[in-house]
């Protein structure tokens, strides 16, 4: 015979399987709710312009507008851009493409001043570069070295003189030409093609270091003259890949280039480097871009530059 206190024994264990099952439920439904993307993740409407400024060079400027993602390319084309160096009179870029707009008259030399004047149908600002200070080299050299990690591969010298009246803001590139063989099973060759790659390359210098952005790439090294201001400086860096001759491939010429940069150009390629870092993270999202633009985006910088070519055949 089954007691009325087997039956509650019973229920009670009903609840409290019931209870079980129902308190997990609960407390995911608690715990879970609707994470707003950061302010920095929202899209604001503005231009984008890229203008890069530098000497004997035309002056080209690429305008566009903010769209959403799934929207198509849309570059601006009612704009009017005009330029003038050190006071002389303004002369207007002219749009030759959609969104483009160039002039190749006005010549910018170092250290020139250029007032630059944007005007769209809902924006308008004024924006002035000066020009960097030209950079060459006064020493170079190559070395084949053993790096830790890498095993045998190609080290580069460069020594140059830093301008002592500027504070100076730099960067280094590094691409080779390489000839790729192909080959029969009796190792003849039958073919081969020859193109230019970008160099992953680092190095351990101190100015290099104190640069964090430089963690975030490998295609340029990034740094400033505030540890060697006015001091004429050796550097090093090394190929991250090892020594690729083989007979499958050669290295034909390096090209080596230093950038002496504005400010503004600096900083854009700082975190423009870290930007395209966290777009392959899982776990980061893309950050902004420093630019100069007056709500918008994109950058107005100028540059000088010197370029050392190491022939190796």
């Amino acid at each position: 015979m089954i007691g009325q206190k087997h039956i509650e024994n019973r229920d009670n264990y009903r609840f409290k399987k019931h209870w079980l099952f129902v308190a997990p439920l609960f407390l995911i439904l608690g715990c879970s709710r609707e994470i707003p993307l950061p302010k920095s993740a929202e899209i604001a409407n503005g231009p984008v312009i890229h203008m890069f400024l530098q000497p004997d060079s035309s002056i080209v400027a690429n305008c566009s507008k903010v769209v959403g993602i799934l929207n198509p390319f849309e570059p601006e084309t009612n704009a009017s851009i005009t330029i003038a160096i050190n006071s002389n009179l303004p002369i207007a870029l002219n749009m030759n493409s959609a969104g483009i707009y160039s002039n190749s008259i006005p010549k910018l030399k170092a250290r020139d001043t250029a007032v630059i004047k944007y005007q769209s149908t809902t924006d308008s600002f004024t924006l002035k570069q000066i020009i960097p200070s030209n950079i060459v080299f006064t020493k170079t050299d190559t070395l084949t070295e053993p790096i830790a990690g890498i095993g045998i591969t190609q080290g580069f010298k460069i020594q140059f003189q830093d301008s002592a009246i500027d504070q100076n803001y730099y960067r280094i590139q590094a691409k080779r030409l390489i000839r790729k063989y192909s080959r029969d099973k009796n190792n003849n060759v039958i073919d081969s093609t020859q193109y230019w790659e970008t160099m992953r390359i680092d190095g351990n210098d101190l100015p290099f270091v104190r640069n964090n952005y430089n963690n975030y790439t490998e295609q340029e090294i990034l740094f400033r003259d505030e540890t060697f201001n006015g001091v004429l400086t050796t550097f090093h860096f090394y190929n991250l890949l090892p020594n690729p001759n083989n007979n499958l491939e050669k290295t034909l010429r390096v090209s080596i280039t230093l950038e002496n940069l504005s400010k503004p150009l600096y900083d854009y390629y700082n975190t423009r480097a870290a930007h395209l870092w966290s777009q392959k993270s899982i776990t980061q999202l893309p950050g902004p871009l420093t630019g100069n633009i007056p709500n918008g985006y994109g950058v107005i910088g100028a540059f000088t530059s010197c370029n050392w070519v190491i022939k190796y055949q």
